[in-house]
């Protein structure tokens, strides 16, 4: 592996976010006709591979129940993902997505906890539900991509599906390292599931038939680098090395570097409401994370 000392952790952060937001655009635009769930298969197989190979050791104390509970919040996290970008604009799922977060934060520290909500909490979560609302209406009226009524729905609940998995994807990756594992071998273990489901629903479904081209492969490598191994690789470092007020902070401005990116592609165009809704989610997040960091 890279060594972590040579990268200086903010501008690897940013480069990993700027990646994964232009690797959301291009998966929608050149890999339209592609099946998801193909798609999912071989690229995480592809880094899966990549990971193990590359992984010097690290297993701490183990804990299988948690590794296969990252595993499957792994596969939710990425299948839903995946799917939504299929069905809804890259922004409205990146918006969605970080939207998540303080929700879950607030539920998951209720059940826990039975820690009440504070009012700074209920409000940034109503803020970020309207901006939902704004996003949801975005998608049913078909701006900036044309999707169905019903492919409106099944997006933006996948995106919401995708933004849980990322909740309980940290939470299952502090758990680990707590227990003494490194990065390395967080990352190395963590796709079996995705890869095995990925191919099940791959080798039970009817897909449709692919021209495979040399085009095509090159274009499956080229979107697998940019939209999951490098900045799966380039999070695991910058996180490691950045603390979490930063890389909240800069996770929040995922969907409008997305959005930013839809202008360079020929099948999205911008509209007013999705960039309202991303502006209220964004401002919400920042400030729910501006506030915590005081």
């Amino acid at each position: 592996m890279i060594d972590t000392n040579d990268f200086s952790a903010r501008p690897v952060i940013i480069a990993a976010i700027t990646l994964q937001a232009m690797g959301k655009v291009l998966y929608g635009t050149w890999l339209e006709n592609f099946p998801a769930t193909l798609f999912v298969c071989i690229s995480f197989t592809l880094t899966a591979l990549f990971f193990l190979s590359t992984s010097k050791g690290g297993i701490g104390v183990a804990k299988w129940g948690t590794l296969l509970f990252l595993n499957v919040a792994t596969a939710i996290t990425f299948l839903s993902l995946f799917l939504a970008l299929k069905l809804i604009q890259p922004a409205i799922v990146g918006a969605v997505e970080i939207s998540v977060g303080p929700i879950a934060a607030v539920v998951i520290s209720f059940l826990l906890h039975r820690k009440a909500p504070t009012g700074q909490s209920i409000l940034v979560c109503g803020i970020i539900m309207a901006g939902c609302l704004v996003l949801g209406v975005s998608a049913f009226s078909g701006t900036g991509f044309q999707a169905s009524n019903n492919a409106a729905l099944i997006g933006l609940l996948a995106s919401f599906a995708a933004g849980i998995g990322a909740v309980l994807i940290t939470i299952a990756s502090k758990s680990l390292l707590r227990c003494g594992w490194k990065f390395g071998a967080v990352l190395a273990h963590r796709f079996y599931v995705i890869v095995a489901v990925s191919l099940g629903l791959v080798w039970f479904s009817d897909m449709p038939s692919i021209q495979w081209s040399v085009q095509l492969s090159l274009l499956l490598l080229l979107v697998t680098s940019i939209s999951v191994l490098v900045p799966l690789y380039l999070l695991q470092v910058g996180i490691s090395r950045c603390d979490p007020y930063t890389v909240m902070v800069t996770m929040a401005a995922l969907p409008v570097l997305t959005f930013f990116f839809e202008g360079f592609s020929s099948k999205y165009q911008w509209s007013c409401a999705t960039a309202a809704g991303l502006i209220v989610i964004t401002s919400a997040v920042l400030w729910d994370v501006s506030v915590r960091k005081k």
